[in-house]
């Protein structure tokens, strides 16, 4: 437990059947082009379905982000009590390449209940453009495919009221969100590596957070 986060060291298919209620979950799943040294990705189908199952239950709102160069038919696990709302653009002000394919960004696909409408935030938004390059706050040694902390951020103000949960933790970008958002997060993470760099940076986010309150 760290102030408003508790982390878990673990496959989140033993813990999420245990865990209360939230408003959304959001999170980066082993994709279907992942490395191959990521846990998981000898079949991230099955991973991804075997965890589907518990969400309808679990949560109101999921927010689910993949590469642009992952196939979405990935998505088609998740249970029809779920339906989908949109897909939002995560973009790259400056893009890369991978092979042949200019990577401009991710796109995360949104499903279950839309949030409610209210003052400031009456239309569901679709875009958010990052302007920071990779490997400013993980690097590639502590985690080889971390997410841009402003598309978590964006996503964690737009689909989440109070609590988010992320099963597929990695190196805790969701949680360094929730704690900036003042959210409560739940985390879970399978690999240890991963699972202390999660920990140390959602220490430090809600410590910092703590200090300027």
């Amino acid at each position: 437990m760290i102030n408003d986060a508790t982390l878990y060291h673990g496959d989140c298919r033993d813990i999420l059947p245990s865990l209360d209620h939230v408003d959304a979950v959001i999170t980066d799943p082993v994709w279907p082009n992942a490395l191959p040294t990521l846990t998981g990705a000898e079949d991230p189908h099955g991973l991804f379905a075997s965890t589907a199952v518990f969400l309808p239950k679990l949560t109101d709102r999921l927010a689910v982000q993949l590469g642009c160069d992952s196939d979405p038919r990935f998505l088609s696990a998740i249970p029809r009590e779920m339906p989908f709302f949109r897909a939002c653009w995560l973009e790259y002000a400056a893009p890369h390449y991978k092979g042949r394919i200019l990577y401009t960004g991710d796109v995360a696909y949104l499903y279950g209940v839309p949030p409610k409408s209210k003052k400031g935030a009456h239309v569901i938004p679709g875009k958010k453009v990052s302007v920071a390059r990779y490997g400013t706050e993980v690097t590639k040694d502590q985690h080889p495919c971390a997410r841009r902390r402003e598309h978590v951020e964006w996503l964690v103000h737009w689909f989440s009221e109070r609590s988010v949960i992320d099963p597929f933790m990695g190196s805790g970008t969701t949680g360094v969100a929730c704690a900036d958002l003042g959210r409560e997060f739940i985390g879970i993470e399978i690999e240890r590596e991963f699972f202390d760099v999660a920990c140390e940076r959602i220490t430090a986010a809600y410590d910092q957070q703590r200090l300027f309150a």
